[in-house]
């Protein structure tokens, strides 16, 4: 994998400032639920009593389309015509770009970059179009970003790197996920120089996957899943004190070795961008005793932010039960112990700095 950094906009990035990570006082949000073992009162009741009591007026902030497009004709793309051009698109650097039919099946036209080699020996090829939110408004400030993707593999033996880059709008890279097409592990890249990290994960060449990033502009936060599954913790978006703003969000190809660049490409669908007002105080969406005994509390807490799951039998000693996080902010806790207490609190708290 090539750690430099994506192109000239990402170089220009790597030159400013220092280092700077976000702090903020803990803060505790709290949502609270009881639990009473059967023989004082029925868990169904009681629980549902809670709900009514204590959640009732908790709605969840509705998300506003920013921006989004499915490369279709009657959005007025062209196959004959590279992407970059077309309504709004641009790129930096040299290769392949298009939009193709049928090549993910059942999505009728998709996007793609790859396939035809750069000039010369240039190593990235960014296209990407500007979304140019800044500042970001505070009924948008958690931006999500989801997008159909497909790795084709090259069939000249040579294999590159595809990514998804996140810019600022002076042009600073803020972080980077990649997928590279020789190990297909999934790694990130924040703006501190530090090169790629591995997440842990793998996608699969010739797959479709749903991608989606969250992005939580007030707490500085980012997390990544693919198909539903959590990628990573949440993660700064900047450590450079860069603008916390949104210019645009790039599909890049990393040439693995410039000059000798691989025929794969990434195939690219559904790319939608949404913003939501962030979630301050939590709130509990169900909770269940399973026929095992446990209990299945569903939480939505702020998204890409870690929440503290606390529990206690008296109201003034609490003890943690796990520190959990999801893109979306929502997630599950699963607690054996209600059923051999007569009684259980539990509550939910930000657990970021």
């Amino acid at each position: 994998m090539n750690t430099d950094d994506m192109s000239a906009r990402g170089q220009r990035e790597f030159r400013r400032g220092a280092w700077c990570v976000v702090r903020e006082q803990l803060r505790a949000r709290t949502a609270e639920v009881t639990h009473h073992a059967p023989r004082t009162t029925p868990l169904s009741l009681l629980l549902t009593a809670l709900f009514l009591h204590t959640f009732a007026a908790v709605s969840l902030p509705a998300a506003t389309l920013i921006y989004r497009t499915g490369f279709e004709g009657h959005e007025g793309y062209n196959t004959n015509l590279s992407l970059s051009g077309q309504n709004g698109w641009i790129h930096e650097g040299t290769g392949g770009n298009g939009v193709v039919v049928e090549f993910i099946p059942g999505a009728g036209q998709s996007a793609y970059i790859g396939f035809g080699a750069p000039t010369g020996v240039d190593e990235f090829l960014n296209v990407w179009r500007p979304v140019n939110l800044a500042p970001v408004p505070t009924n948008l400030s958690v931006i999500t970003f989801s997008v159909t993707m497909l790795i084709a593999d090259s069939s000249n033996g040579r294999r590159d790197d595809f990514r998804w880059s996140f810019y600022n709008t002076n042009a600073n890279r803020l972080f980077t996920l990649d997928f590279d097409n020789v190990t297909e592990g999934i790694n990130y890249a924040l703006d501190d120089g530090g090169g790629f990290v591995a997440t842990g994960f793998q996608f699969t060449r010739g797959a479709v996957h749903e991608l989606t990033v969250v992005l939580n502009f007030p707490r500085n936060r980012w997390q990544a899943a693919l198909d539903g599954v959590t990628l990573t913790a949440p993660l700064p978006i900047t450590t450079t004190n860069a603008a916390l703003n949104l210019g645009d969000i790039d599909a890049v190809w990393a040439v693995r070795t410039p000059g000798s660049a691989g025929d794969n490409y990434l195939l690219f669908d559904d790319y939608q961008i949404t913003g939501e007002p962030r979630l301050t105080v939590p709130s509990l969406l169900s909770a269940t005793r399973q026929p095992d005994g446990f209990l299945r509390l569903q939480v939505q807490a702020e998204p890409a932010t870690r929440n503290a799951i606390e529990v206690s039998t008296n109201l003034t000693q609490w003890a943690a039960v796990l520190t959990n996080s999801a893109p979306a902010g929502r997630f599950d806790v699963l607690d054996g112990s209600p059923a051999t207490l007569p009684r259980r609190f539990y509550r939910v708290r930000v657990a970021e700095p």
